[in-house]
């Protein structure tokens, strides 16, 4: 299974100095690197977070991170393409008739997901099963 990180999973597992123990750790051992996969959203995500932190010294750490996620994940950092902005517009279609909505940003993560048969890894399973994407919540993982 391949699964597509939410920025929530890799802030856990990035700038947390102690990641919800020992659920998100265990959850991410079990699964294989080459099948952990973040979208380009996330990304920037993480790049406005890291920009917009006052402290120099925290925002520092962050920016280290934010390189070392580059680095961990090159190669399997997902475009927004063709594929994925039309699953996209599903999912804005879908929601709209329905009276709901989703911020933007997870509405692209999960199109990212629906759109190449990946998992979505999030805490925010309310709003993402809403898009119709397989979700898994790390936080909730049995050991």
């Amino acid at each position: 299974m391949i699964h597509l990180f939410d920025t929530n999973v890799v802030a856990e597992l990035t700038t947390r100095a102690k990641p919800d123990p020992p659920r998100v750790m265990a959850w991410f051992r079990s699964t294989a690197r080459p099948n952990r996969f973040l979208s380009v959203i996330t990304v920037a995500e993480i790049e406005v977070g890291v920009a917009a932190t006052p402290d120099p010294v925290r925002q520092a750490r962050y920016a280290r991170a934010l390189a070392a996620v580059r680095h961990e994940y090159g190669g399997r950092i997902a475009p927004i393409g063709e594929r994925e902005a039309a699953a996209y517009l599903a999912i804005h279609k879908t929601l709209k008739a329905t009276g709901t909505s989703i911020d933007p940003p997870d509405a692209l993560i999960a199109a990212t997901a629906l759109a190449n048969g990946w998992t979505v890894a999030t805490r925010n399973i309310k709003h993402m099963a809403r898009t119709g994407a397989l979700v898994v919540n790390p936080w909730e993982q049995r050991l």
